[in-house]
């Protein structure tokens, strides 16, 4: 992966590339929209500790995609279907398991399931608990200004996109065709970088051979021939 960037070196590179001056108060709300428009998003795996309040968990903004929510109580077996009594037994063989879980996979974190509802970027629950832990994949963000961080390949896409919008409205706005035709090529630039940030800066030898499967004949690969991926 290339060193990610603030989303707020785009400002400048703005004028740099087009000679334009993005409006300050809309650029983030403009740029943002580029960054969704292009659609990558730089991710990692985090974990939220929070408690519920009325039965609901506010999460943080930059989450994804959840991969569990539990609370770090053991999952035993219960003595009976009709008591809510958990067999002592059971609970030393589980914390033995999870001990030894939670050393070879972040996802096998000590604790037990809970069921829950997600929407609008809260959890909902049928009761409250006082420690919920929710393991989740998150944007990588900007700690200061919470924006996200993009590579280099995508902040002269945001750029491009940002600058045809500022010509757009401009030339609207004053009746302008010339600036109309000059935001119609800063679009077509828009969109060329655009699809270029989408492609990843480093294909491995595993992408390239599936694109070799997508691009050549079904039986490329056969017995007694190579069909090792050159580069």
């Amino acid at each position: 992966m290339s060193q990610l960037i603030n989303m707020k070196a785009v400002y400048p590179l703005i004028e740099d590339l087009y000679g334009i001056e993005a409006d300050t108060d809309k650029f983030e709300d403009i740029a943002l929209a580029g960054w969704e428009l292009i659609g990558n998003k730089h991710t990692r795996l985090y974990r939220y500790i929070g408690s519920t309040v009325n039965g609901e968990l506010q999460l943080p903004c930059n989450v994804d995609v959840i991969e569990s929510v539990h609370i770090p109580v053991t999952d035993a077996q219960l003595t009976s279907n009709k008591i809510n009594y958990i067999d002592t037994d059971s609970v030393l063989v589980e914390s033995y398991i999870d001990a030894w879980n939670s050393k070879t996979d972040p996802f096998n974190q000590k604790g037990k399931y809970v069921k829950y509802k997600e929407g609008d970027n809260t959890l909902y629950f049928n009761r409250d608990y006082d420690k919920v832990i929710v393991i989740y994949h998150g944007i990588i963000v900007d700690e200061e200004s919470g924006l996200p961080l993009i590579n280099e390949k995508e902040m002269k896409a945001i750029a491009a996109f940002v600058a045809w919008r500022e010509l757009l409205k401009d030339g609207i706005r004053k009746r302008n065709a010339d600036s109309i035709r000059l935001a119609q090529a800063v679009e077509a630039e828009w969109l060329k970088r655009c699809n270029a940030a989408r492609v990843k800066d480093h294909l491995s030898q595993n992408d390239m051979d599936t694109i070799l499967d997508v691009k050549t004949r079904w039986d490329r690969k056969q017995f007694s021939k190579s069909f090792k991926v050159l580069i």
